[in-house]
Order: structure tokens, then sequence, then C-alpha cells
């Protein structure tokens, strides 16, 4: 879900990269270009655009190099076991996605964790099989420790707790189930609130999303239209 509420976006920026550098290479030096000659004084805005279209037409091949070399970089860095663990850390504090792949973790592992209990699987071996489910160094981190404070006699709750990582309502949930003897029904009932809770912060992106995307994609098209019929207007008005 949350690949492809990412997905429109993406395209959509995509789309808007590829118009704005065609606007940029073979529409704006045309028509700027007789600003120049005429040697009136432009507004800021123009000469930014003027500025900008210079850049992306004279070193475009420059900024492709740089993408797909930050990209092969990127790729690279993320594939070390430091790299990933910075990453995976830095996307759990990321605005609105920090807290949804916080969420998509939970869900995780704890549906994964009351179906291997409920089915007669130990504890540690749960444990570990549901730490590989989560999809985040940082987070597999915690659960690797807290599956060591396990065999030296600790709760499950109480290392989870002391991480600051998993949501006070999990660690409060598998400490009662705990206590009460029903681990695997708390871990469940955890795992279907931050799914419902997952599927409405999906939706409201999707809805958010879509028209941020045409709206910032229309604010650059109209800034480069502006940019150009202002001094067009002006000069009508000096010409009348």
């Amino acid at each position: 879900k949350v690949v492809a509420t990412l997905a429109y976006p993406v395209l959509m920026t995509l789309i808007g990269a590829v118009l704005v550098s065609f606007l940029m290479v073979a529409v704006v030096p045309k028509v700027t270009g007789i600003f120049e000659n005429l040697g009136q004084a432009l507004p800021w805005y123009t000469r930014l655009l003027i500025f900008v279209s210079d850049i992306i037409a004279g070193y475009w091949w420059l900024i492709l190099i740089l993408i797909f070399g930050s990209s092969y970089a990127f790729r690279r860095w993320i594939k070390t076991a430091k790299g990933r663990y910075k990453w995976d850390s830095m996307s759990l504090r990321w605005p609105i996605f920090g807290r949804l792949n916080r969420l998509v973790a939970m869900a995780r592992f704890s549906r994964t964790l009351a179906t291997l209990l409920a089915s007669g699987v130990p504890l540690l071996k749960a444990m570990e099989i549901s730490r590989n489910v989560l999809g985040n160094a940082r987070l597999q981190t915690v659960v690797a420790e807290a599956i060591g404070s396990i065999r030296e006699g600790e709760s499950i709750a109480d290392p989870l707790k002391r991480s600051g990582q998993f949501p006070p309502m999990v660690t409060h949930m598998i400490a009662v189930g705990e206590k009460t003897g029903q681990l695997e029904a708390m871990l469940d009932n955890v795992s279907r609130a931050y799914e419902a809770d997952v599927e409405t912060r999906v939706q409201a992106l999707t809805s958010l999303l879509e028209p941020l995307m045409i709206v910032i994609l229309g604010g650059v098209v109209g800034f480069i239209a502006m940019a150009i019929l202002m001094p067009l207007i002006q000069m009508n008005e000096l010409v009348q």
C-alpha cells in the first residue's frame, strides 16, 4: 500500500522534471534571447530563469552524471551494514513517513510473533523469526538486544520499552499479555490496530500527495510562464 501510494507522486515528479527540463533547454533560451538583444532591464525572476536555463542547457551532461553517480553511491552505501543502520534510523524520524514506517514494522512484528507463538514455536525462536520481518535494521538491533535480555531472565516488554523504539501501546500490551498468559491475543490486537492505522494514514497520504504534486508542478510551470510573459507585457506598455 505504501509503495502504491508513492507510485503516482513519483511518476508525476518524473514527468514534471522532463517537462521542465524541456522548457529550460528548448523553449526558454529562444524566448529570453529576445530580451537580451533589447538591452532592457529584466525582473529578478526573469534573470533567475535565464540563469537556471543556462546552467541546465550548458551542463545537462554534468547534472545527469551527478544524479546517476549519487544514486549509485547511495545504493552501494545502503547495502553496507553501517549504511543500512543509519538509513533505517533516519527513516524512523522522517516527518509523516517515519511514523508510517514504524507502524508497518510494528504490525509485521506483532502479527508474525502472535502467529508463531500460537503455533507452538518457542518464544526465543519466534522472536528471532519476527525480528527478520521488521524490515528495519535499527528495530532489528533492538529486538536482538531484547532476545539477549530475555535469555538472562528478563520479561519481553522491559527491554523493548527501554529502547524507546517500540511505541508504549506495544510494550504495554505485551506486558499485559505476559502477566495474563494471553500474549498471542494481545499481539494480535496490536497488529490489527496498527494495520487499521496504516490503512487510514495511507488513504490520507493518497488524498494529499496527488493534489500537492499537481500544485507544485503547476507552480513551477506558472513561474516559467510569468518570467517570460511579464517582460513582454512591460515591453508592450512601453511601446504603447
